[in-house]
C-alpha cells in the first residue's frame, strides 16, 4: 500500500532528487538506519562534552549538577535535550544553557565600551562643575 502511495505521490509531484536517492540507497545498504546521525554533546567552540562527565554549578545556594549523557542531559532524575532547557527548569527563566554552565562567556565588549563611555562623561561633567572653565574665572 506504501509503494503504491509513494508513486502515486511521485507521479503528481515529482520523485526524489539523484543525490537523496543516491544517500537512502547507500543508507540501505550500509545497515545505516538514518543519512544523518545525532553529534554528540559540544559547545559552539568545538569542545567535546563527554559522556560521564559532570557539569557543576551553583544556583541560590545549592550546587546543582548535570550529567552529560550519550544523548542529551540528566538532571534531578530527568532527562533533558538541551543545556538551555536544564538552565531554564532551574532558574524558570530562559538562559543560554552553554552560558549559564560557564562553557561559553558572553558579550561583554558592547557593555565594556559603554562603561568606559559614562567614566568618560561623568568626568566631564564634574570638571564642568568644579569651575575647571577658564571663560568664567572671576577677578
Amino acid at each position: 500500500m506504501k509503494v503504491l502511495a509513494y508513486r502515486l505521490q511521485s507521479e503528481a509531484f515529482g520523485d526524489l532528487d539523484k543525490s537523496i536517492r543516491r544517500i537512502l540507497r547507500s543508507a540501505a545498504e550500509d545497515g545505516v538506519g538514518a543519512p544523518f546521525d545525532r553529534r554528540a554533546p559540544q559547545t559552539r567552540e568545538g569542545v567535546g562534552l563527554k559522556a560521564g562527565a559532570l557539569l557543576v554549578r551553583e544556583w541560590n545556594g545549592r550546587l546543582e549538577r548535570v550529567m552529560i549523557l550519550e544523548q542529551g542531559f540528566a538532571w534531578n532524575g530527568q532527562t533533558f535535550a538541551s543545556l538551555s532547557q536544564i538552565a531554564k527548569a532551574m532558574t524558570g527563566t530562559n538562559w543560554n544553557g552553554h552560558r549559564f554552565f560557564g562553557l561559553r562567556q558572553g558579550k561583554t565588549a558592547p557593555a565594556d565600551a559603554a562603561a568606559d563611555r559614562r567614566k568618560s562623561r561623568d568626568r566631564t561633567a564634574s570638571h564642568g562643575a568644579n569651575g575647571g572653565s577658564a571663560g568664567n574665572a572671576s577677578p
